[in-house]
């Protein structure tokens, strides 16, 4: 699989069809399992989903560096306007791990004790823990979607870290 830059870039460059493709299948799944995380129910993020697609191919090509950073941004923004809406919740209340992956590997207990200090975090700790740790993007992807410092994303994420061993040891 190629890098998702370089994906569209041949895209935005060349028209190769295959290569957007292959960028949306690495990209949707986790766009959406981090849309059902962030409260949206499953109609909401598949509509979010769409909407985010359909503007990131309006703009992806006047600067396509940063792709992903791009995609993550708008879906943001969307889940905001949803969020203020009513469509979406603050945090995915009894979400469980089958609901949110189509994995069936079931959920092991501590997922929910950790799933309920997380739900304790200000919403933009819990985006950028779910943006790094569980969708798999880089500080700078992330610093990028929303428009921070990477040093300051790097700091937040190691503060936050240590907050969650803090609570999950009982130290608060």
């Amino acid at each position: 699989m190629r890098d998702p830059k370089q994906q569209i870039l041949h895209w935005c460059r060349d028209g190769d069809a295959q290569a957007f493709r292959e960028f949306y299948r690495a990209q949707a799944g986790k766009l959406w399992k981090f849309l059902i995380a962030r409260g949206c129910d499953r109609d909401a993020a598949y509509d979010l989903l769409a909407e985010a697609f359909l503007r990131f191919v309006k703009n992806v090509c006047r600067d396509p560096r940063e792709p992903v950073a791009l995609l993550y941004r708008i879906a943001l923004n969307l889940r905001i306007d949803s969020y203020r809406r009513g469509r979406a919740a603050p945090w995915a209340q009894g979400v469980s791990a089958d609901d949110i992956d189509a994995a069936t590997t079931p959920e092991p207990p501590e997922y929910a004790e950790i799933r309920g200090v997380l739900s304790t975090l200000p919403e933009s700790e819990q985006n950028l823990l779910l943006m790094r740790y569980w969708i798999g993007l880089s500080h700078k992807e992330i610093a990028q979607a929303l428009d921070l410092p990477e040093g300051t994303v790097r700091r937040q994420c190691s503060e936050i870290l240590q907050t969650l061993r803090e609570r999950l040891n009982g130290d608060e």
